[in-house]
């Protein structure tokens, strides 16, 4: 796979995924491009001489790290907490043997959408998943789609999941509510698709990809764990790169909702959060069920070092005093501590694992609540130099578009921005 010259600013990006056999299969907004991941491997290679022998990405999401890894024939760990996503990672790092399916597959899903009539398949589902699908999708299609469903959930092993994210595509091809931002928008309409055509259409470019998949080999572990419990081996890694959710950004539940509804992960807002979102990483404030007492608090406090409590402290607190003074202001002031001490435990981890001149390559960005910014790259810094990272550093990648430009963040006196940061284990 021939990576493009894209620019800098494009890099942090998912934009040019659609550009690029397996990574099309499937692909979110949120996330950073290809040629970034091929970059970094690159970049590891001109420093140590040689390419990494293990990659290991503890937000792997829609697998853009593990798949870039299997196309260089580099051994890689994902490891991805949300089903869909990780159901959508498990499927792009066995592309092969699922690519061996999806004919069949496609003829199946024919057969099966030609003769479905109302069976039923629509009363079975939970009433908060009904209302919220029907919101997406015509009636019709809805119980075509439900069908096929069932019949992939009579495949076994590879097949099922080859089964799962061809008919993950499908459904974003039949729904007529647009993505607005990363969120399927119920109230917003998009140019959409018969499921028979969907179908015709997905099966076209798994083949078209087939053509240049080379029949590599999957050298890829993926794991569904939380990125802070999981623990790779001590000393066997060369090479992390991962993007972390950024505080006050995406909610990774949220946005695969009509999917956590559709494939039964969830049954409404409530089992999201009990099933899903309360195991990842506090990044907003929708996940702060588990985090919000005083003693909850105290301890992420207390397990952050000085340098950065001295930094964030004062933000929370005056946080605080704003929720306070507007009941009707969300509790930013509950999600800064979780998400830091959260994120300690990720980047010890990282280090744990880390051979002696492996190097880490973080994407993440800045956050500003209501008018108060948050230096979160600065904050992630300040922890990797405590924990003993060496050659830490920051640099900006590019500033956020002018949809983040609003009111409440201008008067911070900064535009957000993406960053990278990088170090090393000495």
């Amino acid at each position: 796979m021939k990576m493009e010259q894209i620019s800098k600013e494009k890099m942090p990006t998912a934009t040019t995924a659609n550009h690029y056999p397996i990574h099309r299969w499937y692909n979110f907004v949120a996330g950073y491009s290809p040629e970034y991941v091929h970059l970094k491997i690159m970049d590891y290679k001109e420093r140590q001489g040689h390419f990494p022998i293990k990659i290991y990405d503890p937000f792997a999401g829609c697998a853009t790290t593990n798949v870039v890894a299997n196309t260089l024939n580099i051994p890689s760990i994902g490891v991805e907490r949300n089903p869909i996503f990780y159901k959508i990672g498990l499927a792009k790092t066995n592309a092969t043997d699922v690519r061996s399916y999806i004919n069949d597959i496609s003829a199946e899903f024919l057969e099966s959408a030609s003769n479905t009539v109302s069976n039923g398949n629509l009363s079975k589902l939970p009433a908060d998943a009904k209302i919220f699908l029907l919101k997406l999708f015509p009636e019709g299609s809805l119980e075509k789609l439900l069908e096929l469903k069932s019949v992939v959930s009579g495949y076994r092993d590879i097949k099922k999941v080859a089964g799962f994210i061809f008919l993950s595509k499908v459904i974003d091809m039949v729904t007529h509510s647009k993505t607005d931002g990363i969120y399927k928008a119920p109230t917003s309409r998009k140019q959409y698709r018969t499921v028979e055509d969907s179908i015709v259409l997905a099966e076209t470019i798994f083949n078209e990809d087939s053509l240049l998949l080379n029949n590599h080999e999957s050298l890829s572990e993926y794991i569904f764990d939380s990125s802070v419990d999981f623990q790779p081996e001590e000393n066997s890694i060369d090479l992390v790169v991962f993007s972390p959710p950024y505080l006050n950004n995406f909610d990774f539940a949220e946005m695969t909702r009509m999917h956590m509804y559709f494939w039964g992960e969830a049954g409404s807002w409530r089992e999201i959060s009990d099933k899903h979102r309360n195991h990842m990483l506090v990044n907003t404030t929708t996940a702060l069920k588990l985090v919000r007492s005083l003693e909850q608090q105290e301890q992420y406090r207390q397990s952050l070092p000085n340098e950065v409590l001295a930094k964030v402290e004062p933000i929370v607190s005056e946080l605080f005093l704003l929720r306070k003074e507007k009941p009707s202001k969300k509790d930013y002031n509950l999600i800064i501590y979780p998400y830091l001490a959260q994120m300690q435990a990720v980047l010890k981890r990282c280090f744990t694992a880390l051979r002696t001149g492996g190097a880490v390559h973080i994407v993440v960005s800045d956050a500003a609540f209501y008018g108060i910014h948050i230096d979160t790259q600065e904050y992630l810094a300040d922890l990797m130099r405590d924990m003993g990272y060496s050659k830490v550093s920051i640099e900006q990648m590019r500033t956020r578009g002018k949809r983040w430009i609003l009111d409440k963040r201008a008067s911070s006196g900064k535009q957000l921005g993406e960053y990278e940061i990088f170090g090393t284990k000495e």
